[in-house]
């Protein structure tokens, strides 16, 4: 048995341009379109080739071709009349004299809407309206605002617009460089990511490949090029694991369909990669294979069946089918040891799965009053509208920010987590207890006072986990907090929940704004220690007037606590005194990196495991009073059982030479894990503790934590103060002077 590397390109298989007279196309939708409307698609045909006629696309073939080949890519999807009129009239509207109206009388209002949703905004009235001329990006922001807001009320919007972006990325080297750049970062971030929602993942895996070309061709064909090696490398294996998996299931009864390869995606890699083109060549990715078998039922039967044949891995275990992805994927995830401590990654799916996970909601179409196309798919793909529309709608005339909102909260991957009923909510992946809550509702997210989540109190700033079940504890006096608005601090990561937040501090009263804001600076020099700073200076600093205008600029949320703090500190930063710290190591390729904690000594990185910042590292101390760096766990670190040799190091900032050794208190009431979610904390700014010190705890549970640490700027200092205080149980923090 031979099997065939999985490539990007599977839509016809790169298909650049179909020919002008369309015999493909009209071939292709005569298996499936009545006699009528066949009609209507070959006069919107030669509509299109008509008002197009000798124009030309930069790489200089005539224009027709392009709208003419994205309606054949929907029509091996089976997509209907009205889809494929608009495809072949999308650009007509938009680049000849003919109107969205004339089109409408033509085909009617349902081809006009979707050709009208498809179509670029080349002025917007209300930026027209305020006269002055709209930039580029707020263009390109106004065009996606109108596609998202159209493709809610009709999904094939969305994909005549996904198969206009394949063609133009299959076709885009004729582009000027910065162009096609721009193009391709674009498909990233927005493009790649619906067709992924959508469940169109030959699609996303298509656009990613492509666009990371043009981003990154080095990156792209030293991947390629080792991912071919290893499949053709590893043909022999996986016809021997396919045979066995499936002697293994029929001798227990079960029928398997197939068992095929399924080797990660080029874009995959890359981000797995961090983008480090030194590793590219040295990719060793894990042998992944689909077991297909009949139904759902079988899928768990065949799952239990292989766990006897081979050991599964602790904890590696997803079940996807009755929790579906928010892409609507369906499969069931297992990692496995199969041979010499090799480990194989399996997944199992039904037949209908299998073809659901690779063309997502187009199965719609293809699947036409078939059980593949269920109502459980139809409800999730409007979840997903509903999700859209409210990020559109909740700022209207905003552009930026409905568009911003739907790429960070509606494309990222997400999470699935519970109400205590029991009700799944979607999130992107990193929300917070805090975003959950505006999720349920505005007004739970603006009284939100704390969390449990499992059942155990939770950080407001902490990011949530697939399968956690959150409960949100509110009171009626409590209100958003500013620095939940500083995005360094965690606490929101949607936008649509900072501009929930935003907007109630912007509808407080001016005298209630002033007030607050008031407020807010005492706190905030109380935290850093100085509490009888002057407000005026603050407002001198921060280039305001008088104290009035900075306290309604608090109160307002249109200043942060955290940015006034942090200037604060900058005035005074270096007078006090300094500790040098760092080294810096060279790799092979000249890059440098600074190293703390190594006291100064000779650095030299480790050739076998060739650690890089991000990486956990440890430092072996060599009989010449050097130090080697390795990854934690590299395999030729040498045992050390006096722990004598080892010393824990940690990457450094490139031009942080110093730090201050800055004194905090943290009061709390105690609890298990307190001190290690404090050094969890400290260890991810990647501060060192240079001495702790607690104060025996009261009758009433009270204890105080004082901390050494060494502080690389004022803005580390300022997010510690808030990250620590937004710690379980802690209810006052602040830095104490030399005299304290």
């Amino acid at each position: 048995m031979t099997f065939s590397p999985v490539d990007s390109g599977t839509f016809e298989a790169g298909l650049l341009y179909v020919s002008l007279d369309g015999h493909e196309f009209f071939d292709r939708i005569g298996a499936y379109l009545n006699p009528q409307d066949q009609l209507r698609v070959r006069e919107a045909f030669e509509i299109a080739r008509r008002e197009h006629g000798d124009q030309r696309r930069q790489s200089g073939e005539l224009f027709f071709t392009h709208p003419l080949t994205v309606a054949y890519y929907l029509a091996n999807y089976r997509l209907d009349a009205d889809a494929l009129v608009a495809a072949l009239l999308h650009d007509v509207a938009e680049d000849t004299l003919v109107s969205i109206d004339q089109i409408k009388e033509l085909f009617g209002s349902e081809v006009g809407q979707l050709v009208d949703g498809v179509t670029k905004l080349k002025e917007v009235t209300a930026g027209v309206a305020q006269g002055r001329q709209l930039t580029p990006e707020e263009i390109q922001d106004a065009s996606l605002h109108k596609m998202f807001q159209a493709m809610t009320v009709d999904v094939r919007v969305v994909l005549i617009k996904l198969f206009d972006r394949l063609h133009n990325m299959r076709t885009i080297k004729a582009l000027p460089i910065e162009k096609q750049r721009r193009k391709a970062q674009e498909t990233l971030s927005v493009y790649a990511p619906l067709a992924n929602r959508l469940g169109i993942w030959n699609l996303k895996t298509e656009l990613e490949a492509l666009s990371l070309q043009v981003l990154d061709n080095d990156a792209y064909c030293r991947i390629k090029r080792t991912l071919d090696y290893q499949f053709h490398k590893r043909q022999a294996s996986y016809t021997i694991i396919s045979k066995k998996i499936i002697q293994h299931l029929q001798e227990n009864g079960i029928n398997v369909v197939n068992v095929i390869p399924n080797p990660e995606s080029i874009y995959s890699v890359y981000l797995a990669l961090g983008g480090d083109s030194l590793q590219f060549e040295n990719v060793e990715s894990p042998r992944r294979m689909v077991v297909l078998v009949e139904d759902v039922a079988t899928c768990y039967l065949a799952l239990g069946h292989v766990h006897q044949l081979w050991r599964p891995v602790p904890r590696k275990f997803d079940d996807y089918i009755a929790v579906p992805r928010e892409n609507l994927y369906r499969a069931l995830h297992t990692t496995v040891i199969y041979s010499d401590g090799q480990i194989l990654k399996l997944r199992f799916r039904s037949v209908a799965m299998n073809e659901v996970s690779e063309i997502g909601v187009l199965a719609r179409w293809v699947y036409a009053r078939t059980p593949m196309w269920t109502r459980e798919i139809a409800e999730r793909v409007e979840a997903l509208f509903e999700n859209v529309t409210e990020n559109i709608q909740f700022e209207p005339q905003d552009f930026s920010t409905g568009v911003k909102g739907i790429v960070e909260d509606v494309f990222r991957q997400q999470v699935m987590v519970y109400t205590p009923r029991g009700d799944v909510i979607e999130l992107p992946k990193g929300a917070t207890p805090v975003d959950f809550a505006y999720a349920i509702h505005t007004e739970v997210g603006n009284q939100c006072l704390m969390a449990y989540v499992n059942e155990r109190p939770y950080p407001l700033n902490k990011p949530l986990s697939d399968g956690d079940r959150i409960r949100i504890v509110k009171s009626g006096w409590a209100r958003p907090q500013r620095n939940w608005l500083d995005e360094d601090l965690g606490y929101l990561t949607t936008s649509l929940a900072r501009s929930k937040a935003r907007r109630w501090f912007r509808r407080l009263p001016e005298p209630l704004a002033i007030a607050e804001g008031r407020k807010i600076l005492q706190d905030e020099l109380k935290l850093l220690g100085v509490p009888k700073y002057s407000h005026q200076t603050v407002a001198d600093q921060l280039g305001f007037r008088e104290t009035r205008e900075l306290y309604h600029a608090f109160g307002r949320a249109e200043l942060l606590p955290t940015t006034a703090a942090t200037q604060v500190l900058m005035e005074e930063w270096h007078k006090g005194p300094l500790r040098h710290i760092g080294s810096t190591v060279q790799s092979d390729s000249g890059q440098e990196y600074v190293v703390t904690n190594a006291g100064g000594r000779k650095l030299r990185l480790c050739r076998a495991c060739n650690a890089l910042p991000g990486d956990n590292i440890v430092g072996f101390l060599r009989s010449d009073g050097g130090v080697t760096i390795h990854k934690e766990g590299c395999y030729t670190l040498r045992p050390d059982p006096m722990a004598d040799r080892t010393i824990k190091l940690n990457w450094g900032q490139v031009g942080q030479d110093a730090v201050r050794i800055i004194t905090i208190q943290i009061d709390v009431f105690d609890r298990s894990g307190l001190l290690l979610d404090i050094a969890e904390l400290l260890r991810d700014e990647n501060v060192n503790i240079a001495a702790i010190s607690t104060q025996p705890k009261g009758d009433n549970g009270k204890v105080r934590v004082i901390l050494d640490l060494e502080i690389a700027n004022p803005r580390q200092l300022v997010r510690i103060l808030h990250r620590a205080h937004a710690l379980v149980n802690v209810y006052a923090v602040r830095c104490l002077r030399k005299t304290e």
